[in-house]
């Protein structure tokens, strides 16, 4: 049987790094990468307890073509509730819609792979930051193990190196170097199995410095058909971390999916 070559190689962008461009024709070689732009009038924000600032751009988001710039309001003592990779409750913002490919809405028994695209400026170092973007099951949701997400992760402390890896319901797995730059990531979901994330860390040449991997342990998420979200979430890297109003996150995101057809 052939091999199909399914994506297409990361090419390096003006600043030395990949940049997802918009793809050609509608084949297998050639899949389209979805740009995340918060601001485009498509995503709904759920923000439980107000921690975006919604004053600030538009509904508390600035985009300038590659990266999503976001203003949080005060958060005066840390919980896990704003940790996506602990405890069993979310209440951290997070932008959702529902997730379609080739206007078809996909549900949660689709044979489901998902491509991520994170990159982070870490200049833009105000707190002890945290992110993710995946497919959810229900993020309007805050309750983990209703949410069922999984995706790609990033988290980093002021002054010390980023973490890049993913995220599965409330855990994540991720290394971190000085040199890291970017992820390109991989989720598989099946017949209501949340399945497995993956991720590859590139430096800003683009070559391959490391891997995450971490399996959901989902296997029968809902017993139901549910349709399935695009995600994107917003938090802190401990329970015990704490931001100030006006501290800013930057990133850059994007996502590419298809579906499987059932081998018999």
């Amino acid at each position: 049987m052939p091999i199909v070559n399914v994506f297409d190689y990361p090419q390096g962008g003006a600043n030395g790094g990949f940049v997802p461009g918009a793809g050609g024709a509608a084949s297998l070689t050639d899949l389209s990468w979805n740009v995340v732009d918060l601001t485009d009038g498509s995503w709904t924000l759920l923000d439980p307890d107000s921690l975006v600032d919604t004053t600030y751009g538009t509904n508390g988001v600035t985009f300038d073509g590659t990266f999503n710039t976001i203003q949080w309001n005060t958060l005066a003592a840390g919980s896990s509730n704003y940790n996506w990779a602990a405890g069993t409750t979310h209440r951290g913002p997070r932008w959702y819609k529902l997730l379609t490919i080739d206007g078809t809405q996909i549900d949660n028994q689709a044979n489901l792979v998902m491509n991520t695209y994170l990159n982070v400026d870490e200049t833009v170092n105000d707190f002890d930051q945290a992110m993710l973007i995946g497919a959810a099951l229900d993020p309007t949701s805050t309750a983990s193990a209703t949410i069922d997400g999984t995706g790609a992760y990033y988290k980093k402390d002021v002054g010390l190196n980023q973490f890049y890896g993913v995220w599965t319901v409330n855990g994540q797995t991720s290394g971190s170097a000085a040199t890291y730059d970017y992820s390109i990531g991989q989720i598989f979901r099946s017949l209501d199995s949340l399945g497995t994330a993956m991720a590859i860390v590139y430096n800003s040449s683009d070559d391959p410095l490391n891997q995450a991997v971490r399996q959901s342990n989902q296997n029968a998420a809902t017993g139901a058909t549910v349709n399935v979200y695009i995600m994107v979430g917003i938090g802190t890297a401990a329970s015990n971390d704490t931001v100030t109003a006006g501290d800013q996150q930057k990133f850059a995101m994007s996502y590419r999916s298809l579906t499987l057809g059932d081998p018999t």
